[in-house]
């Protein structure tokens, strides 16, 4: 199942401001639709998304970027 980034942010309930920063350091690369250019999000980036969420709460950005 594919998720758009307002559904994901609702699904998880981390911004969509977060879900672009993410995505524009590298951290969380979402896929893009050829067709429009939006971005989904599929099951892989979902998992990534909640290892992140999980790390968090001990590192920083910098290293989990590192570990991702």
């Amino acid at each position: 199942m594919s998720y758009s980034i307002t559904e994901l942010a609702k699904l998880t309930g981390v911004s969509t401001r977060t879900l672009r920063f993410y995505d524009k350091t590298g951290l969380l690369i979402a896929r893009r639709n050829p067709k429009n250019n939006y971005r989904y999000y599929d099951k892989a980036e979902v998992d990534q998304l909640q290892k992140i969420m999980f790390l968090l709460f001990d590192l920083p950005l910098a290293q989990i970027k590192k570990i991702m």
